[in-house]
């Protein structure tokens, strides 16, 4: 995993003297006091340790009230109190979590919703290295896990929830074209499906895919790369945008366009199409989704879906390219300035390879965990006749996950000087090699204002 070259300093010093003050306190309370110090241990394992634990989830439709209530069974000497938002926010929990850091408020186990956030607050300090931990609980990390959490050779967080990306199909659209479900593929091929899955007219026509509005959708052939999988090259230095593959990306979008096999950009903007509706009402025969979906795929309750579902691996650029998908996860960490640090490691541990399954709402990143029961748990709240299930469990099974891609600090102005000029050939109002040539200036424009 790449650093983060320019963290934010003013927040990096709250995180290091709220951990500071933290650490301080717990050295001093923990020090012996004499034959007191035997009363002192066996008082404390009669009482229980509360542990707090900063989340952004709601807490009974996502089981967590289920979950944490199982955790205190097995582990009595334990208590979990939750604290999360009321909206649910994720962004929102993480500026919460710097203010009660800097504050010097009980933190333990943190969980954090991206790489850019977690690998930005791991660099200055924010969160507990696990490698002593993960030794001595005897786990061997890449035996159990997908994704790769280590920072510069530690690992500060265990993954929970998974988050992979691959195609959802309408099969009996498939099965009406003459087509089997895919088990690899490249997007020329996607772009092939798209063709034959168009039919109809005006306001009866089916398109053969949708792309939404996300950045993902016009990198679509770097996102999952092992290497300079975005905007910005890897060394932080470069723009990435007159490459090879984020040429092939926008040249997926304009073959789209051009034989009529994607929803116009045009109408997606101008009418606010989203990718759930116009797939579940068949506007459009494929999407390129994300795990996130997999819960709704034979649709909601009360809203079964009118068609089967069949799910794609994620497509290569290249024949030869092993199957992999842009992969992210909800990080557990524990927060460095914590009094109870090896409780809190106990329950990231125990809800990352056990708890997550029994909770049923999301797609394990822990490779331990059987493939049927977590697909069983997740059909509970769908409709699982609705869903080809083979195909998933094949989707899941054979993909591998990529690289964690940590943005640049300043990606957010990158995205925005790529899509001021992308977005006008995704209009047709400019063509592809004056985009690509303009778009790449203006990205390293930004590169240099920033590192200068």
């Amino acid at each position: 995993m790449k650093r983060i070259v320019q963290p934010a300093l003013f927040m990096g010093l709250l995180f290091t003297l709220a951990a500071c003050s933290n650490d301080t306190e717990a050295e001093t309370n923990s020090e012996p006091n004499g034959n007191d110090s035997a009363a002192t241990s066996n008082e404390s394992e009669s009482e229980a340790v509360t542990i707090r634990l900063h989340h952004w989830y709601n807490e009974e439709a996502d089981n967590w009230d289920q979950v944490i209530a199982q955790f205190e069974e097995e582990f009595p000497h334990i208590k979990v109190e939750s604290i999360t938002p009321e909206n649910n926010d994720a962004n929102e929990t993480m500026q919460q979590i710097d203010l009660a850091a800097a504050s010097g408020d009980q933190l333990d186990v943190i969980m954090v919703n991206s790489p850019a956030n977690y690998s930005q607050r791991a660099t200055h300090g924010m969160f507990e290295p696990l490698n002593e931990y993960i030794e001595e609980s005897g786990m061997d990390y890449g035996e159990n896990f997908r994704v790769d959490t280590s920072v510069d050779g530690n690992y500060y967080a265990l993954p929970g929830k998974y988050n992979m990306n691959f195609v959802m199909l309408n099969e009996d659209a498939l099965n009406e074209a003459g087509l089997s479900v895919p088990t690899e593929w490249t997007w020329d091929e996607y772009m092939d499906y798209a063709e034959a899955l168009t039919t109809g007219e005006g306001q009866n026509k089916r398109y053969g895919t949708f792309f939404h509005t996300w950045d993902d959708y016009v990198r679509l052939a770097t996102f999952n790369q092992p290497e300079d999988s975005s905007f910005v090259k890897d060394d932080g230095m470069t723009s990435n945008v007159d490459s090879p593959l984020m040429r092939k990306s926008l040249e997926i979008r304009e073959r789209g366009h051009e034989d009529g096999s994607a929803t116009p950009y045009s109408d997606t903007i101008s009418m606010s199409l989203n990718y759930r509706t116009e797939y579940f009402s068949e506007k459009a025969a494929m999407i390129m989704t994300g795990s996130w979906m997999i819960n709704e795929a034979g649709g909601l309750p009360g809203e079964e879906s009118t068609f089967k579902t069949a799910f794609a691996p994620y497509p290569k650029a290249d024949e030869d390219a092993e199957i992999t998908t842009p992969a992210g996860a909800d990080f557990l960490t524990v927060y460095s300035g914590s009094d109870h640090k090896k409780e809190a490691f106990e329950f990231i541990q125990w809800y990352t390879t056990e708890g997550i399954v029994e909770q049923g709402k999301y797609l394990p990143d822990y490779l331990g965990a059987d493939i049927d029961v977590v697909l069983d748990n997740l059909m509970e709240s769908t409709y699982p006749d609705k869903v080809n299930l083979d195909s998933l469990a094949h989707t899941l099974e054979t993909t591998l996950a990529a690289d964690l891609y940590i943005p640049v600090p300043f990606i957010n102005e990158v995205v925005t000087a790529y899509n001021n000029e992308v977005e006008k050939f995704l209009l047709e109002d400019q063509d592809l090699d004056t985009t690509i040539e303009r778009a790449d200036e203006a990205v390293q424009k930004v590169i240099d204002d920033n590192r200068n």
